[in-house]
């Protein structure tokens, strides 16, 4: 799977970082696995993107995403999701993924990007 996660109980934070050719199935298991897991909750988590060939992503699929999560009671709206990106097609598709998130009426938790993991780890901590 190109999300590789690591879950840091005593930060609680969860670490993800893709890697290799993104696909949709990637999100589908991500999602189960770790959005899904209520041992998480509470958890902020940094999402590393910068590593993964993007190219043949689907923007559309996101809404597939907001909609999946917001299903989820596993996922603490009080919480926050860091993405860690490059200017380009990274940080496009996560301004279409608050935007997906946007039109869904369910609170949801925050979303912000970074160019860098120092930024986006001082955000998760404040």
């Amino acid at each position: 799977m190109p999300i590789n996660n690591t879950i840091n109980l005593e930060e609680r934070i969860v670490y993800s970082t893709c890697t290799g050719v993104m696909r949709e199935e990637d999100f589908d298991h991500y999602i189960k696995a770790v959005w899904g897991d209520d041992r998480h909750y509470g958890f902020n988590e940094l999402f590393d993107t910068v590593q993964a060939d993007w190219d043949e992503f689907y923007f559309g699929y996101l809404f597939t995403v907001a909609e999946a999560a917001s299903k989820l009671n596993t996922l603490d709206p009080n919480s926050k999701l860091a993405w860690v990106v490059l200017e380009g097609k990274q940080k496009e598709l996560t301004d279409f993924y608050k935007s997906a998130k946007s039109m869904i009426e369910v609170r949801s938790r925050s979303l912000q990007a970074f160019y860098s993991k120092e930024e986006a780890m001082q955000w998760l901590k404040e």
